[in-house]
């Protein structure tokens, strides 16, 4: 059982399966059983589920987390079939954020000391008599932060819209990005297109108050199937000015109106772009990779209730905190509603309204989690060109039998976790040795 589960790479809910694999030499016609789950425990394999929400099993989303810093640090540093000279071509490290929808709890800093959540102004009351002050210096892991502080004056219907925008509106920054860096190179489109590429990968993270923001590595290419650098005159500072004065101008019309006039969706105020290993002061590149690769496992809340689509027989059941219930319910009614019908957000409730994928990158930018996962595949497989394979496997079930088979493999990944991380700080000592050497 423990080779098993090791096999699965100590997997929450494994994929039960038995059958067998076989192998026919081409040139004899020999058959010969490589793998069989008759020998097995229980007569079954284990197979890794793959998820990768770490709320759901984080085994899995481990792996899927390193996959994704790969496939992000090989944008930048070049590596798993991208050119090393990519580390030389302009990039910065975006942060694009949601506009407010009504005053929350947060959480303020300056020089690692926490302040005050709202200071109090004199006079400042919401239309329902509430004062849109607080004076609590919230903790790291106060409940009432992302909370609005008047739960009546929220709009929430905007804020699920927006989140069902989002998407759109990172398309449309990518297209006027475009048309900003024309401008500043003094090119037209056309000619733009004859000399430079924007690549991304981006990830949706989300903030407590219930909105995504995105972290985005963008990065200047020369057009053609080979990655190259871009043209002359469009290095760092012409990426980062274009992209400073394009994200204001991104707008997308919503398909709701309130007191007649159509409702716009754009980013919010806070816009955040940093070049990256260029200059001093800069950001390392590894540094960034790992930053985006720890919001692609993260789900919408943390305790796994929104891991899944809803329906309307769950709905009245879920446990969550009261913001986000509110948001469930909002986007379930507008989902109802025949002129939103297109948006389906009644299928992405439990995604607050988002419905875009996590995790996307444009097509030249890197590898890809397939060519990843192949990889390692043929890295364990020792195939021969002279032989084929044929698999025959049933599907049998999901999850351990036993609770106490479900507590140790528990018990055991724990172990391994542990080991890991002694395992790196000895080597990060090590290190700190010899460079003292």
């Amino acid at each position: 059982m423990a080779g098993a589960v090791r096999a699965a790479r100590f997997c929450s809910s494994p994929v039960r399966l038995t059958g067998r694999t076989e192998r026919v030499d081409t040139e004899t016609g020999e058959l010969s059983v490589r793998f069989s789950t008759e020998g097995e425990p229980d007569g079954i394999l284990l197979k890794a589920c793959g998820c990768r929400r770490e709320s759901v099993c984080p085994s899995c989303a481990a792996v899927y987390r390193a996959d994704a810093y790969q496939l992000v640090v090989a944008g930048l540093r070049g590596g798993k079939g991208a050119p090393e000279s990519v580390s030389g071509h302009p990039a910065v490290f975006v942060t694009l954020t949601a506009p407010g929808f009504g005053p929350v709890h947060s959480r303020r800093e300056r020089d690692g000391r926490a302040l005050v959540c709202r200071r109090p102004r004199r006079g400042e009351s919401c239309p329902h008599g509430r004062r849109l002050s607080c004076s609590v210096r919230h903790a790291e892991d106060d409940e009432r932060l992302g909370e609005p502080i008047c739960v009546a004056c929220y709009d929430y219907e905007a804020a699920v819209l927006w989140n069902a925008s989002a998407p759109e509106l990172w398309r449309r920054t990518t297209i006027y990005l475009r048309r900003s860096l024309a401008r500043g190179a003094g090119l037209s489109a056309a000619e733009l297109a004859e000399r430079a590429r924007p690549s991304y990968t981006k990830v949706v993270e989300y903030q407590r108050r219930g909105v995504v923001h995105v972290h985005a590595v963008i990065r200047l290419d020369a057009p053609g199937a080979v990655v190259e650098p871009p043209g002359d005159g469009l290095g760092l500072d012409a990426l980062v000015s274009a992209m400073s004065a394009a994200v204001p101008l991104v707008t997308v019309r919503l398909p709701f109106e309130r007191d007649g006039e159509a409702m716009v969706a754009r980013w919010g105020e806070q816009v955040d772009v940093r070049p990256i290993l260029v200059r001093p002061g800069a950001i390392p590149a590894g540094a960034v990779a790992a930053y985006v690769a720890k919001y692609a496992t993260k789900s919408t809340e943390g305790d796994g209730n929104l891991d899944h689509r809803l329906d309307a027989e769950e709905l009245p059941y879920l446990r969550l905190r009261p913001h986000l219930r509110k948001l469930v319910d909002t986007a379930w009614t507008l989902g109802g509603r025949p002129d939103l019908e297109h948006l389906r957000l009644r299928a992405w409730a439990h995604t607050l309204g988002f419905r875009g994928h996590w995790l996307t990158k444009s097509r030249h930018y890197s590898t890809t989690f397939t060519a990843l996962r192949r990889a390692r595949a043929e890295w364990h497989d020792d195939e021969n060109p002279e032989t084929v394979e044929h698999k025959s496997w049933r599907y049998v079930g999901r999850g351990y039998t036993t609770p106490g088979d479900a507590w140790l493999v528990e018990s055991a990944a724990r172990e391994r976790d542990e080991l890991r991380r002694i395992a790196r700080a000895e080597a990060r000592a090590v290190a700190r040795l010899e460079e003292a050497v």
